[in-house]
């Protein structure tokens, strides 16, 4: 059976090893095929020989980017002899309050250091544009167009009052591809229309997914509450005005849940909803905790996981274009602890995914760096020229990578790191890089 693959403008039919050009007919792969990705190919393009291949990949890690601009990414650094690299996502934590106190919170902890030790936990808006004008300079420098730029909150992201404005300019003035992660419950008219006009995508978080499940996981302080009911009618109001807007080729809207007891048999229908509101993606996670005690004792309920195998083989029945599952369906919770063997060489993540905490440049998004300022934080970003340069490749951020992740215990970007090692491992192979080119293999309607 031939199957088909793209690089970033050209299309190639292949059956086994064998592989052929066809014709130049893409500049940009759409929403749709960047989501169905299976497979990361290494192509010799002299021998005409697929010499590595691997379905380790996931799709949403790099949204609206892709696994190909990071593999590219390595292959670059590989022909400059330089260990420098673009960055290609950052994630922003840049507001730590928010209207729900929900149980299992991981941003709970480094929330509250963040009111405590740092004097400003919300960036002044010229400040921030600044500092994003100076991360899509540096990454241009290095060959990016476009930084896949997340913007997550710590808290309720909905609620800094220049999102609006820092949207528009990371799109407009940036080229930025925006990610929006948010439960939508604070989100007013200017901010939805922004966010259809210029993210890449928008993710809306359910604590849980039945009105009861909501209110019990969601833990509100406040007497009027944001309900189940209200977050299925965002998703509708949010479909209609990308329908508007004419953006359904380019902006994702998705939905993220965990599996939680009071989830159960609520998936199934949720997936109908979704697919008959034209949301895209659903995600369902594990909650994850560092507690090894919780995490032996909770085993995943039969009827959960029948729901998500039946899930995986149809989900396309109810209209969803795509689903992420846990690869094992056996436990309710996870931990990302590591193993000796299998910690990677170096961490990729600190050079190509840093996290902007409010405005300090931190290696990585797990707590125990976000709280360490001495070990972790390369420093704090002004938007002067040039100072992340100054930052991540000078002496101190050498520094840093020397003790990641040989001192780390436990890590949020394991699977993506192991996946780009393996791939400077491949390219380490061949002296003559100009032969290699990466394609991506994605599924055909």
């Amino acid at each position: 059976m031939k199957k088909v693959a793209y690089s970033k403008d050209e299309k190639y039919i292949y059956n086994s090893c064998d592989i052929n050009k066809v014709t130049k007919v893409v500049k940009k792969l759409d929403k749709d095929k960047l989501l169905k990705v299976q497979k990361l190919i290494m192509l010799n393009k002299k021998e005409k020989q697929i010499v590595f291949e691997t379905s380790a990949v996931y799709p949403q890690h790099f949204y609206p980017l892709s696994i190909l601009d990071y593999a590219n990414a390595i292959k670059n650094m590989l022909i400059n002899d330089k260990e420098e690299l673009p960055i290609l996502s950052v994630s922003s934590k840049d507001y730590p309050y928010c209207d729900f106190k929900c149980k299992d919170c991981l941003a709970d902890p480094t929330r509250k250091w963040a009111i405590d030790n740092l004097k400003e936990p919300q960036i002044e808006l010229e400040k921030y544009k600044k500092i994003l004008k100076q991360i899509s300079l540096f990454s241009k420098k290095r060959g990016i167009d476009s930084v896949r730029f997340e913007i997550c909150g710590e808290g309720n992201p909905d609620l800094y009052k220049y999102r609006s404005e820092i949207i528009e300019y990371a799109k407009k003035e940036c080229n930025m591809g925006v990610v929006y992660i948010s439960t939508g419950s604070k989100m007013d008219s200017k901010l939805k229309e922004t966010l259809v006009k210029y993210a890449s995508y928008i993710r809306i978080s359910l604590p849980g997914i039945s009105n009861e499940a909501y209110e019990f996981y969601s833990e509100q302080p406040a007497r009027k509450k944001f309900t189940f009911d209200d977050s299925m009618n965002l998703l509708k109001e949010l479909t209609e005005l990308r329908k508007k807007y004419k953006r359904e080729n380019e902006l994702l809207i998705g939905v993220r849940t965990c599996m939680r007891k009071y989830n159960n048999g609520h998936y199934i229908s949720l997936a109908k909803k979704l697919g008959e509101m034209n949301v895209d993606s659903f995600q369902i996670v594990k909650v994850l905790t560092e507690n090894q005690e919780i995490i032996i004792k909770n085993s995943l309920d039969e009827t959960t996981k029948n729901d998500i195998l039946e899930l995986k083989k149809s989900y396309k029945k109810y209209g969803l274009k795509h689903l992420q599952v846990p690869n094992l369906l056996d436990k309710l919770y996870i931990d990302r602890t590591l193993s000796k063997t299998k910690k990677p060489s170096k961490c990729y993540s600190s050079m190509l995914s840093p996290i902007l905490y409010s405005s300090n440049l931190i290696v990585c998004i797990h707590w125990d760096k976000i709280r360490n300022i001495k070990e972790f934080h390369y420093g704090k970003l002004k938007g002067d020229d040039n100072e992340i340069e100054k930052l991540i490749y000078g002496d101190r951020g050498e520094e840093i990578r020397k003790k990641i992740p040989s001192s780390c215990d436990n890590c949020c970007a394991l699977n993506d790191n192991l996946l780009l090692e393996a791939i400077r491992t491949q390219l380490s192979l061949y002296n003559n890089l100009d032969d290699i080119e990466f394609l991506v293999e994605t599924e055909e309607e």
